[in-house]
């Protein structure tokens, strides 16, 4: 399991309530990434313009403190650090359904990790990513999201550059 993947269970839990959903994306340090929504809005980093967006709706991105030393992981860091996304919302609003393309940007070659969390009252469900990335390369993932419970979350492989 990826280092700060229980705390963060733990944002997304306090931030929603009943009928509410959220995404929650914890990375290695060696990597950026940015989430865009169905509707084409962005959150975090865009490795073109080498800025930071935060168009979705009750969401962040930064760095977290996970309380734990990656130094042991493939990908961690050693002062226990994850670049963080949080999107969480409540019963009047919703993550809406479709596809969220998660860009993920190498800034430094290695082993890296992702670890996601999907909430849909009342569950979570957790995925871990591992691999391999360059400096300067984008790999490309897209998280379909239903707020049926009966639609099972799917994560694909869209590719890299």
């Amino acid at each position: 399991m990826a280092p700060g993947t229980s705390s963060l269970l733990l944002v997304l839990l306090s931030v929603t309530v009943a009928g509410g959903s959220g995404l929650g994306i914890l990375s290695s340090m060696n990597v950026q990434f940015m989430v865009v929504d169905p509707a084409g809005r962005r959150t975090g980093y865009d490795s073109v313009t080498r800025a930071e967006f935060s168009e979705i709706p009750s969401s962040r991105y930064g760095v977290r403190l996970t309380g734990e030393s990656g130094a042991e992981y493939e990908g961690g860091d050693a002062d226990g650090r994850s670049r963080d996304f949080v999107a969480a919302f409540t019963s009047s609003d919703h993550l809406m359904d479709g596809p969220y393309t998660l860009r993920v940007f190498g800034e430094r070659s290695g082993p890296f990790w992702l670890s996601i969390s999907v909430y849909r009252e009342p569950v979570s469900e957790d995925f871990n990513v591992w691999g391999k990335i360059r400096a300067g390369e984008m790999k490309i993932y897209h998280v379909t999201y239903h707020d049926d419970l009966s639609v099972p979350v799917t994560i694909d492989t869209v590719g890299s550059k």
